[in-house]
């Protein structure tokens, strides 16, 4: 029986080291730099300077105040990439502002920064990041600064594309080994969506644009929480959104406080500007048609619209 578990065991490690040889984290045996930094319980043994430093700041630029103190709060993120977009995320959360509502009862937790968009960037930094021998000394930079917040990583856009280019077309991958083990981990997708998600989750918010910025062999994106000034509605002064976007929101059925709530507007303006002439328009759908104003009523985009 011992000689047929070690059997066991035997094949189960093979089959691993299969496994992994497939998947370019081992090559001959020996660890890629895609391995370590993705199945490695420390990688920053072997390569300290791969990881992520974050400050947060009280102005709008890093200075030095009187009292020699610059910072509000200062960490650095080692682990395997997993481990450090988790840390990076709790570190911004815990440093930005958060807006509570209270809907039906219901507490709404409305971050500064949207969540989703958050995660893309962080995540976006560290798998496309430049591995290289002359980059693999610097880390992935995030700082928040009271009106933005900025990530940067070392790896300009990859493959002879633009800045214009992001979110358009499909871009080549610099790590592709490193883009599969985490794709296979759960961790991140390979479908080039993280850029459209960052701007999607912005102008859902109500937020200005999101900046990118590629020079100097690096690549720099900017998040601000100020309300874009190209949607605020000229008589009113209350942030104005797209009907695409409220059309494109409501793709699964929603009621109107999740629409008032996800798009930062109050539920009769909403109501009033957007969602009654979407439906006389035949644009969005009623869930309960009969009775327009029941607080079960949901609100989804025609079929036409989809």
């Amino acid at each position: 029986m011992r000689k047929a578990a070690e059997e066991r065991t035997f094949m189960a490690h093979r089959k691993t080291r299969e496994i992994l040889e497939l998947t370019g984290a081992t090559r001959k045996g020996q660890p890629t730099v895609a391995g370590m930094m993705t199945l490695s319980d420390y990688p920053q043994q072997t390569f300290p300077n791969l990881c992520v430093t974050a400050i947060a700041v009280a102005g709008t630029s890093i200075v030095q105040d009187g009292n020699g103190e610059r910072f509000l709060d200062n960490k650095r993120f080692e682990g395997p990439i997993d481990e450090m977009i988790d840390d990076a995320i709790s570190f911004i959360r815990r440093n930005t502002k958060t807006r509570v509502i209270i809907e039906g009862g219901h507490r709404i937790d409305e971050p500064e920064y949207p969540d989703n968009a958050v995660r893309e960037i962080v995540t976006n930094a560290l798998m496309h990041r430049d591995y290289g021998p002359y980059c693999d000394g610097t880390p992935t930079r995030i700082v928040l600064y009271a009106d933005r917040l900025e990530c940067w990583n070392p790896g300009g856009v990859y493959g002879g594309q633009s800045i214009e280019d992001l979110g358009y077309i499909n871009i080549q991958t610099r790590n592709p080994t490193l883009v599969s083990i985490l794709e296979i981990l759960g961790v991140a997708e390979n479908r080039h969506s993280g850029i459209p998600v960052i701007r999607d989750e912005m102008r859902h918010a109500g937020l200005r644009p999101p900046v990118f910025i590629d020079e100097r062999g690096s690549f720099t994106v900017k998040l601000f929480n100020s309300p874009d000034p190209g949607s605020m509605h000229e008589a009113t002064g209350k942030l104005r959104v797209s009907e695409a976007a409220i059309i494109d929101f409501c793709r699964i059925p929603r009621s109107r406080g999740e629409i008032a709530t996800h798009f930062a507007l109050g539920l009769p303006y909403i109501t009033r500007e957007y969602l009654n002439p979407l439906v006389e328009q035949g644009r969005l759908t009623l869930t309960i048609p009969e009775k327009p104003r029941s607080k079960y009523q949901r609100f989804f985009a025609a079929s036409n619209e989809r």
